[in-house]
């Protein structure tokens, strides 16, 4: 893989264009796992574009996700399959930052179904909101309830996409403000101090 900066590097923290993002899944290994929902916010250049749909993951939701997610077999009968959004998804995230809290588990899971459905491996710069947690807050739990609680965040029926990609929205743009107290102002501040990687993230 390239292992390379993009142009945007230079510009401040905010104006990054960053495309933050939550999955709903059947299970937590994408060769046994589907997704059943994912949302998109992706902002650019101080703009906000939303994406968010019930997917049909191709088998039995089991009633343990269900009682966490609330998305049952019926809710995704008729729902577009991930080979069909993928390319929706591959669109939306090109040229921007991939953001969400516990990057290593979302990606995880788009790599696997880009590379089964589009013949190719998800390459981009990612940013993880459980990483920044856990290097600067210092709380018993970085699990996202706890960091929206830190940040004063509302966070209504966690566990549905959109829900908690408006979360990390928000907890990104308070980590921000934080950041530049630390002197990490611009992109390339982040990848100085180990914060944003370039193709792909590091293991949990």
């Amino acid at each position: 893989m390239k292992n390379s900066m993009p142009d945007f590097v230079t510009l401040p923290l905010k104006d990054l264009p960053y495309v933050i993002l939550d999955l709903e899944t059947t299970g937590f290994k994408p060769e046994e796992s589907g997704i059943t929902e994912v949302a998109i916010i992706s902002m650019v250049n101080g703009k906000e574009e939303l994406f968010e749909t019930l997917i049909n993951p191709e088998r039995p939701i089991p009633a343990e996700i269900t009682e966490i997610t609330g998305i049952n077999d019926s809710m995704v009968i008729g729902k577009p399959t991930i080979s069909e959004i993928a390319p929706v998804l591959d669109e939306m995230l090109k040229g921007r930052i991939f953001v969400s809290h516990n990057v290593p588990f979302d990606w995880s899971f788009l790599d696997y179904y880009f590379r089964r459905n589009l013949r190719k491996p998800l390459c981009m710069p990612s940013l993880c909101t459980l990483r920044l947690a856990r290097k600067f807050l210092g709380l018993r739990s970085n699990k996202l309830s706890s960091v929206a609680d830190y940040f004063k965040i509302e966070l209504k029926n966690a566990h549905r996409a959109m829900n908690d990609t408006r979360a990390v929205k928000e907890i990104l743009y308070s980590f921000i403000d934080q950041l530049e107290k630390h002197n990490i102002k611009t992109g390339y501040d982040l990848y100085k101090n180990n914060l944003i990687f370039p193709d792909y993230p590091p293991a949990r």
